[in-house]
């Protein structure tokens, strides 16, 4: 929960910089996002505790193995968190003003799966 605080609090203050932390749009997008990384980071570590398969029982007394459903799951999420770094890039780039020095801020905050 700390961690989504502050990666709030980063995003914010990114958003400040470029004069769109008011913007509703980018501060919905930040707090989505944060709730997609706390989400993701979740599905990691359950996924790293359970290992890659699952045992399934289908018909009694027979178990299938089969690939945890969080591997289909985490690619979504972190297509869903990108999408929203997007849209923040895109309300910086068309309603931001530039600071004196741009960088790719938001470089850092990309996911990957």
């Amino acid at each position: 929960m700390a961690a989504s605080v502050t990666s709030l609090k980063k995003l914010m203050a990114l958003g400040a910089r470029y004069k769109v932390d008011k913007e509703e749009d980018f501060a919905a997008s930040a707090k989505t996002f944060v709730q997609e990384a706390q989400l993701i980071a979740q599905m990691r570590a359950q996924l790293k505790a359970d290992g890659l398969t699952v045992s399934k029982e289908y018909v009694k007394g027979r178990q299938n193995v089969t690939a945890h459903p969080l591997i289909a799951e985490i690619p979504k999420h972190v297509d869903c968190a990108n999408r929203l770094l997007a849209n923040m890039a895109s309300i910086i780039a068309t309603r931001g003003e530039m600071p004196e020095q741009a960088e790719d801020d938001l470089a850092g905050f990309r996911m990957n799966s």
